[in-house]
């Protein structure tokens, strides 16, 4: 957790509302799988029982950081033990209001200040009778709560909070030694332990982006040029400077 400092350099501990706009600690953030609609839709024996997330799916998925309902909970719980949320409007039963689609408006409250937000949740087979409406209430928590600077940087691609990730500083590394490799057997090495690094993390966006630097570089390797499909092999033979004697991995960009 960071801390904020007086004029005279004293570390002082966030509280309140600023409590809200510190970085989420790791142990608190889950990772959401978000496959493609193939890999959702794959084969039952093509599942595994996936390292990061623990659930079962496609091995190829993405994984995105999140901010649970329970986690979000503890947060605002450290902010203002007496949070509270109410819908915006009410049914004749007293029940809150969920929309023509069901999604639920929600006024969030923390230390006296009131904001809005907004659930949405789609409905799944085989729901228990409730889970969707509290996976919507779930959902407007942490949208109102984002307004309050919750979990902000996990919602943004800026360096919200300054000085950059050490996930990021590694991936932007891994990125430019693949782009800046000099040769095919250099390109294959730090693939290889960009991906073996990527697959420790759990990371399988990094993962699938050092493939494509790949495949983006391969493809600027330095070929003999062909030859005109003119000229005869005599004057081939006379204008072409013989092929280096390379083997593939020593082939330059």
């Amino acid at each position: 957790m960071n801390a904020a400092t007086t004029p005279a350099g004293e570390a002082v501990n966030a509280s309140g509302l600023a409590l809200l706009r510190e970085p989420v600690p790791e142990r608190l953030i889950s990772k959401l799988p978000k496959g493609t609609k193939a890999q959702n839709e794959c084969p039952p024996e093509q599942k595994i029982n996936c390292p990061v997330c623990g659930g079962w799916h496609h091995p190829k998925v993405r994984h995105l950081d999140y901010v649970g309902h329970a986690a979000a909970t503890h947060l605002l719980l450290d902010a203002d033990p007496h949070w509270n949320w109410e819908p915006m409007g009410y049914t004749a039963d007293g029940l809150p209001k969920f929309d023509e689609g069901g999604g639920l408006w929600i006024k969030l409250t923390v230390c006296g200040v009131t904001r809005l937000g907004y659930g949405h949740a789609d409905k799944k087979a085989h729901m228990d009778a409730g889970s969707r409406e509290k996976e919507v209430i779930g959902d407007a928590l942490r949208n109102a709560a984002l307004r309050f600077g919750l979990a902000l940087e996990l919602w943004s691609k800026a360096d919200i909070h300054g000085g950059g990730s050490e996930r990021d500083a590694w991936y932007q590394a891994a990125i430019t030694g693949i782009y800046d490799a000099p040769t095919v057997g250099e390109l294959k090495a730090r693939l290889a332990a960009a991906i073996d690094e990527a697959r420790a993390r759990g990371d399988q966006e990094a993962e699938d982006d050092f493939l494509v630097a790949h495949a983006n570089k391969m493809a600027t390797a330095k070929r003999p040029p062909a030859p005109p499909p003119s000229t005869s092999a005599a004057q081939r033979q006379r204008q072409a400077p013989p092929p280096p004697d390379l083997d593939e991995d020593d082939v330059p960009f």
